[in-house]
């Protein structure tokens, strides 16, 4: 268990940023940010809302957004639970304001379907007057314009964040423990890493343990670690960008 709005907001310090900087950004008031950070998750509409700032607000911050919100399920939120798009009520049990906002959503849906249904009728009538023109041996003497394919935006790396640990298990699995300041500071997290799955951790000190040392992959800062081949347990430091092996 580990705290989520220091977690927060030690990446967002390190990174320079600013709380309306982050509103601008992510689209996220600044009250909700500021919630987040303080844990004032009662400030947010609903638990469908806070899982979806969590998830939007850990991954501007170049977090792992999956640890962030298993550690809030993991305080009282059922992971099966079915959440109603509005805090999960129904329509006619709604507060006025969720009244009203469905109500524009159905009203924008409509519009949509009706210009929709123009525009494939416009478009049935273009064809029929083509086929009809061909059929009289009619031809445009304007030329068509030449398509070029869109370029693609370059790819920007992603930002390297100081501190950053990034776990990756890309085949089978493996148990390992994650602790701030030392070997008997504060547990970031303590399980098992499915195949596939990628965990990350921001400190300045880092403690990793690493229960199949062959299975995982290591970054540090965005730098990639040789792996090992050790099939027995390996203790880690993380410091100043730096990982080195304890024992």
């Amino acid at each position: 268990m580990f705290e989520i709005g220091n977690t927060l907001r030690e990446a967002r310090v390190r990174r320079n940023l600013t709380l309306q900087q982050v509103e601008e950004d992510t689209k996220i008031r600044v009250r909700y940010v500021q919630a987040m950070e303080n844990e004032d998750f009662d400030v947010m509409p609903g638990a469908t809302y806070v899982k979806g700032f969590l998830r939007t607000y850990s991954q501007y911050l170049a977090l792992d957004p999956e640890v962030i919100i298993d550690e809030y399920r993991s305080r009282g939120i059922k992971t099966g639970e079915i959440q109603e798009p509005f805090g999960g009520v129904s329509m006619l049990g709604a507060p006025r304001r969720h009244r009203g906002r469905n109500t524009v959503v159905f009203v924008a849906v409509i519009c949509l379907l009706v210009l929709g249904v123009i525009w494939i009728l416009g478009r049935g009538t273009d064809t029929q007057q083509s086929t009809n023109s061909g059929a009289l041996g009619i031809t445009s003497s304007s030329p068509s314009p030449s398509t070029s394919p869109s370029a693609k935006p370059p790819k920007t790396a992603a930002p390297v964040v100081q501190g950053e640990l990034r776990v990756t298990v890309p085949a089978g699995e493996s148990w390992i423990e994650v602790r701030r300041e030392g070997s008997t500071g504060t547990v970031l997290f303590s399980g098992t890493v499915k195949k596939g799955k990628t965990r990350v951790f921001v400190g300045d000190v880092l403690w990793l343990r690493l229960g199949n040392p062959s299975a995982v992959r290591l970054r540090v800062e965005g730098r990639k670690i040789a792996p090992s081949d050790s099939a027995d347990p390996i203790d880690y430091i993380v410091k100043d960008g730096k990982l080195e092996r304890q024992g």
